[in-house]
């Protein structure tokens, strides 16, 4: 029987070998399994409730991954088959729903939801965002995605509140040319607290008037926008080492004061996943436009 020239084995023996290789990975997925189970246990010990959605941890999982992938398996590949280990493990100990934005396309939401959250968690169509929002928040700790467009039909983000629905990510976190399910969205979820160490934060900020001023060149991007007789409404993200003083100023030297800004979450930086020169997640400059 020939051989296979760069391993110097039989088709047979790398038969044999991926057989091996198969009894490794569900041993380990059983002790991963197990693992995530003790990590529930003593969560509902300390009257903590368990969850399908960890932002940071999940966040920090992908990092590792990335850092450490190489080989023939595409990225958007394995980060697939990761994040769908990581959900079956944690929806084992969690019974959440995942909340769907009805204003967007339900294959692109599905898509996205099962990329993300696996095939075991159920999945609600909503309305639309501000459905979402409330369910989200009227919850013992479901989730929510809401599909992200320049221009909103409504100002959603009015609903979000540190004593309901939060930002707590944004999709996609592994940023790669032509990658499937690559909707931009955000991920809603309750809290403890507004997240003080994210990456990214999120404000909600409102204008009486036409919304004058250059906001990306403060470093601020305007995630969506809804324009009314009354003004305009806005979901901006900012750097999540300034102060909500320092947004205060920096849409202010833009010439962007808005007479509302409050925080309603924040997120981790999108990785880039091309391993272009610079890297991280560059914003396209997106603002209200007349």
């Amino acid at each position: 029987m020939s051989q296979n020239p760069d391993s110097g084995l039989s088709l047979d023996a790398l038969r044999t070998r991926i057989d091996e290789i198969d009894t490794q990975i569900h041993k380990a997925l059983m002790a991963r399994a197990e693992a995530e189970a003790l990590v529930g246990g003593m969560q509902e010990s300390d009257g903590q409730t368990a969850s399908l959605f960890h932002p940071e941890r999940d966040a920090d999982s992908m990092r590792q991954m990335v850092e450490r992938h190489q080989g023939n398996l595409p990225l958007a590949v394995v980060e697939h088959i990761w994040r769908d280990i990581i959900c079956a493990c944690s929806d084992a100990q969690a019974d959440t729903a995942i909340f769907l934005d009805g204003g967007a396309e339900l294959i692109d939401m599905l898509d996205l939801a099962r990329f993300y959250f696996g095939f075991s968690a159920e999945l609600i169509p909503g309305s639309d965002a501000a459905d979402v929002v409330g369910a989200v928040g009227s919850s013992d700790g479901d989730i929510g995605l809401v599909a992200l467009a320049d221009r909103a039909e409504l100002p959603w983000w009015r609903g979000l509140s540190d004593a309901g629905a939060l930002v707590r990510a944004r999709l996609p976190f592994v940023v790669l040319e032509d990658r499937p399910a690559d909707l931009p969205a955000l991920v809603l979820s309750k809290a403890d607290s507004l997240a003080d160490n994210a990456d990214v934060a999120v404000y909600d900020a409102r204008w009486s008037d036409i919304l004058p001023g250059r906001l990306m060149d403060q470093g601020i991007e305007v995630l969506s926008f809804f324009r009314s007789a009354n003004g305009v409404d806005a979901l901006l993200a900012i750097s999540g080492e300034l102060s909500e003083e320092d947004v205060m100023k920096a849409c202010t030297a833009a010439g962007a004061e808005p007479d509302v800004l409050r925080c309603v979450g924040g997120y981790a930086a999108p990785i880039d996943g091309d391993n272009d020169p610079e890297d991280g997640f560059e914003a396209e400059e997106r603002e209200p436009q007349e």
